[in-house]
This record gives structure tokens, sequence and C-alpha cells, in this order.
């Protein structure tokens, strides 16, 4: 297990984190993937996590036992978003405090806390998704284009 490359990736429930998974499972790498919930993804070199990446209790404990169980995390996706379509005159404070908290935060979070696995073994490489929803300009997606923003100026 030590020479195989591992790689953490948020938001695997579904979509591109899904997609991900398997695709880097099929090269022979170490995924550990984390959503909400569950997922019904078994294969012998993943492992799931329950997991909200906006809340920083969920997030140390999981990279906690991340590191207890495996020698190096090599890489880091943070994929793991939400969106909310509403027009900015009507969204609620707390749809956009949802969206920053998962897109935004929940980035610098893993960032900050899968960073100092990496630095165990002075290696690491991190993505972080961003969205074409800033330069285009989308009617209704003011707080999700914002909150990707963010996570550019964060990377």
């Amino acid at each position: 297990m030590a020479d195989q490359e591992v790689i953490l990736i948020t938001g695997t429930g579904k979509g591109i984190g899904r997609y991900l998974s398997e695709y880097y499972l099929d090269k022979g790498m170490r995924v550990i993937g984390c959503s909400r919930s569950g997922t019904d993804l078994e294969h012998k070199h993943y492992e799931h996590f329950a997991c909200d990446v906006g809340q920083e209790a969920d997030v140390l404990k999981m990279v906690g036992e991340v590191g207890r169980k495996y020698p190096k995390v090599d890489y880091l996706v943070n994929n793991a978003g939400i969106a909310t379509m509403n027009h900015m005159l009507l969204t609620p404070l707390a749809s956009i405090e949802k969206v920053f908290r998962t897109n935004v935060f929940g980035t610098f979070l893993f960032c900050r806390e899968v960073s100092k696995l990496m630095s165990r073994n002075r290696f690491g490489r991190i993505v972080n998704m961003v969205s074409v929803a800033g330069p285009l300009k989308l009617e209704g997606e003011a707080a999700y284009a914002a909150s990707k923003r963010a996570v550019e100026s964060l990377t």
C-alpha cells in the first residue's frame, strides 16, 4: 500500500466526483471519497466517508482518520459543490451561506487539513474545481458564480 498512489476526492456521491473515482480506480490508485451520504461504489481500493465538507468537525474527523490509516495522500481534488438558482433579489441569505459553506469553506478546510498530511512526505498536489459560471454570467447563478470565483482566488 505504501507505493500505491492515494487520491482524496470530495463530492464522490455522483456526477464528476463519481466519475473521477472510477477513473482513478481504473488507473490503479487508492481512492478516498466523501459525500454527505453513503455510496454504492464498491471497490477494494475505494473508501468512502460520510462528510459534510462545510462542517469543520466532519472534515477534521475524516482527515484525521485518513491520516491514521494511510501513510500518505498524494493528491486532493476538491470537487464537492452545490449551486442555487435564484435571482439575487429572491435569494435568501441561508441559501448563499450554504453555497459558500460547501464551495468555499469546504475547499479551504480540505486544503488546510490534507496539506498537513502531504507535508509529512514532502509531496502533494491539489486541484480545486471552479466553474464557467463566472465568466458566462449565467442568470440566476450569482451566489454560485461568486463562490467559485472565491475558490479560484483561494487557489
